[in-house]
C-alpha cells in the first residue's frame, strides 16, 4: 500500500499544475473580498468551501459520478462556464493590478483583517449556500482537465471491488496533494499583517494566470 500512496502524492503534485485548480484559487481568493464577516466566519467559510470541492471531485473523478462527465454536451456546457469565469477573472486581475500600480505609499497601511460582524442568519445560510453550489461547479469543471490515468484506474478499480481500505488513502491523499496550490493561496491570506499592495498584486497574478489557462482547456 505503501507504493500506492506514493504514487498518489507524486501524481497529485503533479495533476496540482492544472488550469481548474488555478481558476479554483481565483475564486478561492475572490471569496475575501465579498465576504463581510469577521475572521473566524471567514475561515469557516472557506473550510466549508475546501472540504466541499474535495469531496465533490473526488465523486466526479471517480466511481458513479463519471457517468454524468462522460457527456458531449457536460463538456461544452463545462467549457463555456469555464470560459466565463477567465474572462471575470481577467477582469478582476487588471482591475487589480491598476490599484496596486495607482497605490501610492502613503495609503499602503498594514493590512488588518475586518472585525465587523454582521448578522449571521438567513444570510449566513444564504452565503454557505452559494459556496457549496460554488465547490460543486468548480469541481465538475476540474473534470474536463485529464486526470493522471494510472490513479483513475487505481481508484476505479478498488471502488468497484469495494476495497474500500485501498480506495480511501489512495484517493484521500491524491485529493489533497493535488490541491496543493489552493493550500498556498490559502496560507498567503492568513498572513495577518499584509500590506493592500501585497495582497493585490498576488491576487491579481493568480486571476490574470488562471484566466491565462483557459488556452490550455480550449485547445
Amino acid at each position: 500500500m505503501g507504493e500506492f500512496l506514493a504514487i498518489a502524492y507524486g501524481a497529485g503534485l503533479k495533476d496540482g499544475l492544472n488550469p481548474c485548480i488555478f481558476m479554483t484559487c481565483a475564486v478561492f481568493i475572490a471569496q475575501g473580498f465579498w465576504l463581510k464577516c469577521n475572521s473566524l466566519s471567514v475561515f469557516w467559510l472557506r473550510l466549508i468551501f475546501v472540504v466541499i470541492y474535495f469531496f465533490s471531485s473526488l465523486v466526479f473523478n471517480f466511481g458513479p459520478g463519471q457517468i454524468i462527465i462522460i457527456h458531449n454536451q457536460f463538456v461544452w456546457a463545462a467549457k463555456i462556464i469555464y470560459f466565463a469565469l477567465s474572462i471575470t477573472t481577467f477582469i478582476l486581475g487588471v482591475l487589480l493590478f491598476k490599484d496596486w500600480f495607482l497605490l501610492r505609499k502613503d495609503q499602503d497601511k498594514i493590512y488588518i483583517p475586518a472585525k465587523k460582524a454582521e448578522p449571521f442568519l438567513l444570510n449566513g445560510l444564504l452565503i454557505r449556500l452559494i459556496i457549496v453550489i460554488a465547490a460543486i461547479i468548480l469541481s465538475s469543471l476540474a473534470t474536463i482537465w485529464p486526470i493522471n490515468n494510472y490513479i483513475l484506474l487505481l481508484g476505479n478499480e478498488a471502488i468497484i471491488r469495494s476495497q474500500w481500505q485501498n480506495a480511501v488513502p489512495l484517493l484521500g491523499t491524491y485529493g489533497v496533494v493535488c490541491l496543493w496550490p489552493l493550500w498556498i493561496v490559502w496560507i498567503f491570506l492568513t498572513i495577518k499583517h499584509l500590506r493592500p499592495s501585497m495582497l493585490k498584486i498576488i491576487s491579481s497574478a493568480i486571476f490574470l494566470t488562471a484566466s491565462s489557462c483557459a488556452i490550455f482547456i480550449f485547445k
